[in-house]
C-alpha cells in the first residue's frame, strides 16, 4: 500500500474527527476489501461510519486507478475496532499503557509465540509486557498482531472466552 493511499485516507478520517485507528487491505472471498478501523471518544455508531465511507469512497471513486484498487474491483468497509481493539503501531501501545493486551508473534520468544498481560510501555522499538509476575520485553518487528483484551464480571474471563462459554451454554 502507497503512503498516498494511506496518507489521504488518513487525513480525510482526521478532518472528519475521527481517530484512523487502520487501513487495510485484504482479499475477501476472492474480492479485495478496503477495510478502515475509526474511533473516537464516546464509541463509534452507524451513522459515523456512513459519513465515514461516504468521504472514502469519494477519494476512492476519484483514484480508482491506482495500483491498490485493482481496477475499481473493491468493496470498502468502514467500522469501530470493538472492545478488545487491535493494536497496530508501537504508539498504540504506549496510549494503552496499564491495559491488558494478547500479543501473537512471528516467531518464538521464550519458547512462546503469544503472550497476555499488562503493558508497561514501548521504547527503543520494544513493547514490554507484564506477564506472569515478570517484564518481557518484546521487539516490535515480530509482533505479529496484538489487541486488548476486555474483560467481563468474572475477572478472569475475557470477551471471546465469554462468547464460547455463552454459546456452549445454548447448546
Amino acid at each position: 500500500m502507497t503512503d498516498y493511499f494511506t496518507q489521504n485516507i488518513e487525513q480525510i478520517i482526521t478532518r472528519l474527527g475521527y481517530e484512523c485507528v487502520h487501513v487495510g487491505i485484504k482479499t475477501d472471498f476472492g474480492r479485495m476489501k478496503v477495510q478502515i478501523l475509526i474511533d473516537t471518544l464516546g464509541g463509534i455508531n452507524v451513522e459515523d461510519c456512513e459519513l465515514v465511507s461516504g468521504h472514502v469512497n469519494k477519494f476512492l471513486d476519484e483514484n480508482s486507478d491506482m495500483p491498490e484498487l485493482d481496477k475499481g474491483r473493491y468493496y470498502l468497509e468502514v467500522s469501530s475496532p470493538g472492545i478488545e481493539r487491535p493494536l497496530y503501531k508501537l504508539t498504540d501501545y504506549e496510549r494503552f499503557t496499564g491495559k491488558e493486551a494478547r500479543l501473537r508473534l512471528s516467531e518464538l520468544l521464550e519458547g512462546r509465540k503469544t503472550f497476555t498481560g499488562i503493558i508497561k510501555g514501548a521504547e527503543d522499538d520494544e513493547v514490554i509486557l507484564s506477564c506472569e509476575d515478570k517484564d518481557i520485553h518484546i521487539p516490535f518487528e515480530i509482533i505479529k498482531g496484538g489487541n486488548l483484551v476486555y474483560r467481563f464480571e468474572n475477572e478472569n474471563e475475557s470477551h471471546k472466552e465469554h462468547k464460547r462459554t455463552k454459546k456452549r451454554g445454548k447448546k
